[in-house]
């Protein structure tokens, strides 16, 4: 599991201080992309050397409590093998203050060739090795 930290800004909120639903993707993207960070992954490189990236095919998000503006906010990131060509990564975000879980998600990725009109491909085996270090279910690798 990887933790990310977000305050929540003003652009986030609507007139009433509350994010407004569609910012949670936002930080539910942040998130991930500091999970891949942290496994050596970055969506430049996947773009630039290896022509590839994950899309987004299903997502899913429960609003179990309002976020704020000025909330200290954490995201805790895992991420789940489907097989060699699907990633789902589950959100869980908190507020900090309290440990108060706030929503729950997910996100449904296929690793896509960036020429092929986004067809699903197999991960190249040196990204499902970094990954693997990431993957909460690795028996399925």
């Amino acid at each position: 599991m990887h933790k990310t930290e977000i305050r929540v800004q003003w652009y986030d909120v609507d007139c009433a201080r509350v994010v407004y639903f569609g910012n949670y993707f936002r930080f539910f993207s942040t998130a991930e992309d500091e999970y891949m960070r942290s496994l050596g992954i970055t969506h430049r490189e996947l773009i630039e050397q290896h022509n590839i990236s994950f899309a987004r095919i299903e997502t899913t998000c429960r609003f179990i409590r309002p976020v704020r503006y000025d909330d200290i906010i954490e995201v805790h990131t895992k991420m789940k093998f489907e097989n060699y060509r699907f990633l789902t990564f589950q959100f869980d975000l908190f507020r900090k203050e309290g440990v108060v879980l706030l929503a729950r998600a997910t996100i449904r990725t296929a690793c896509v060739r960036m020429e092929d009109k986004f067809k699903a491909i197999r991960i190249p085996g040196a990204i499902i090795k970094r990954l693997s270090r990431g993957i909460s279910n690795p028996e399925k690798l």
